[in-house]
């Protein structure tokens, strides 16, 4: 049963449901068929019913808990995002008089909490 993703202006023909003008039914269009989606396991404890995804940092949080719903059926109560800024540090090299700073990639966390259900996460050291 998987999602259907739709286009409006790849021209589909009348066998596809068309969008609405609606507010409420263009939300359920899904426009990110290549967003990556990481469940991290978290360093510090949460609570049974949350779990951390790492997103494309311009995902919001009604377009997370939009696409979350609508690939695993689950239904979210809340989403929290951050964003932690990726490190930076220099390197020097033997030719170089000043140092170059090289950075590592920034990334979006998101805090879902699941409503009614609750989550575990696999155990890989078995």
């Amino acid at each position: 049963n998987t999602p259907t993703i739709l286009y409006p202006e790849d021209g589909l023909d009348s066998s596809f449901p068309q969008p609405s003008t609606s507010k409420t039914n263009m939300r359920r269009i899904l426009k990110f068929p290549n967003a990556v989606y990481k469940i991290v396991r978290p360093g510090k404890k949460l609570a049974p019913n949350e779990v951390l995804f790492h997103v494309p940092l311009w995902h919001n949080k009604v377009q997370i808990k939009n696409y979350l719903e609508e690939i695993y059926n689950v239904e979210i109560d809340r989403v929290d995002t951050a964003v932690q800024l990726g490190k930076s540090k220099q390197v020097r090299t033997r030719r170089m008089r000043t140092p170059l700073t090289v950075k590592a990639p920034d990334v979006k966390k998101a805090y879902v909490t699941l409503r009614n259900q609750t989550f575990s996460y696999p155990n890989l050291d078995a």
